[in-house]
């Protein structure tokens, strides 16, 4: 439920943040920081929000689909994440395929 979900969600970012700092990660170009999924906000440029990782940038779009229950947040999802992000930006879409409890539906 929406305990599980915050649970997993800081799980994934607090193991995200050691991993950095382990890699010594310092500079705002670094590869270990821009393919993680940031979001920006820059009222003197735009009243959007944008979604940004690696080179693709999308506008964030509000969707809310609810707080469900997340079963994993692996590196995995990452991968996915990363290359959905650059589809998107080619304007092209996505079918993630795989073995169950692999975090398709994250």
């Amino acid at each position: 439920t929406t305990l599980g979900a915050m649970v997993t969600m800081d799980v994934h970012g607090r193991d995200v943040l050691t991993s950095m700092v382990a890699a010594g990660v310092d500079k705002l170009n670094d590869f270990n920081w821009i393919s993680q999924l940031r979001y920006y906000y820059d009222p003197v440029r735009s009243t959007d929000i944008s979604i940004k990782m690696i080179s693709a940038e999308v506008k964030y779009g509000f969707e809310y689909l609810g707080n469900s229950f997340r079963l994993v947040v692996t590196s995995l999802t990452d991968r996915c994440y990363r290359t959905l992000m650059g589809a998107l930006q080619l304007n092209l879409g996505g079918a993630p395929e795989g073995p169950a409890g692999t975090g398709k539906t994250e």
